[in-house]
């Protein structure tokens, strides 16, 4: 148990670096097509939902800086109570 928020902040670290590894892989929802004026307005809706939408590799980095978050106020509030 004493050593449960040390392995939680390595797990984060882990996560925060996978992310960043999965946010660099080609075609990892960077950048879709470019619209353009012959376009049809449903690929225009379409493209824009599409940018909208929160890629994974965003998702595993939020996931790693909270499992941070948590073992660092887990080890303070054990210094103080």
């Amino acid at each position: 148990m004493v050593s449960l928020p040390w392995y939680l902040l390595a797990f984060g670290i882990g996560l925060v670096i996978l992310g960043f590894l999965l946010a660099g892989l080609p075609g990892s929802g960077g950048g879709g097509r470019p619209i353009h004026a012959r376009m049809r307005d449903r690929d225009i809706i379409r493209e824009l939902d599409r940018d909208r939408r929160m890629p994974p590799s965003s998702l595993v980095i939020l996931a790693g800086f909270g499992c941070v978050l948590v073992s660092v106020v887990w080890r303070i509030a054990r210094m103080f109570l």
